[in-house]
């Protein structure tokens, strides 16, 4: 395991997260955080979402989705919706823990699982409902001066460019609980 990656899981297994009061049963969706374990410079996965969607038309997210009746739980949401939107297979991923719960501007509550993902899968994009998927390194996205705060109607919220993309709303937040810097 590479230097920088076993630091950032060292700090994230040490540092409490914050309690979720909600049952598994209160979220409605669940979103995989995947950290592509690249020997030399882990990264993380990004899905840019199809510009056809109703919902966050073509913005940068982390795979996942809405919870089937079928999951026996949050996390098999994740699974089911990582296999079904970029093609990753569950044999290549392996559950770190969950991250504090995060509600979206369309109101699901939605449960966020950090993952290993040994390289060697394929990806098989589907395109209704995935426009893109690139890959951030892990180095750039535990900086916190990369983050800046934008006014967007009365508050502040994060934002993280990278490259021609723009990381704001529920990802962004996702990301700064992450590294350990969470919104106000």
């Amino acid at each position: 395991m590479n230097n920088c990656l076993s630091r950032f899981l060292s700090h994230y297994l040490l540092t409490p997260m914050l309690h979720d009061s909600l049952s598994e049963t209160s979220h409605s969706a669940a979103v995989l955080v995947p950290i592509i374990n690249h020997p030399q410079s882990p990264t993380l996965l990004f899905t840019r979402r199809s510009r056809q969607l109703r919902d966050h038309p073509g913005q940068v997210a982390f795979p996942g989705g809405k919870r089937d009746p079928t999951d026996r739980s949050l996390y098999q949401t994740a699974l089911r919706e990582t296999y079904e939107e970029v093609g990753i297979a569950p044999q290549f991923i392996q559950n770190v823990g969950a991250l504090p719960t995060v509600n979206s501007r369309t109101e699901h509550c939605v449960k966020p699982f950090l993952a290993l993902v040994q390289p060697g899968f394929r990806l098989s994009l589907n395109r209704d409902e995935v426009e893109e998927v690139f890959e951030i390194p892990l180095t750039h996205l535990v900086e916190p001066t990369h983050y800046v705060r934008l006014p967007f109607g009365s508050q502040q919220l994060p934002f993280l460019p990278y490259g021609s993309h723009l990381i704001w709303g529920m990802t962004a937040n996702i990301l700064l609980h992450l590294t350990g810097n969470a919104a106000p």
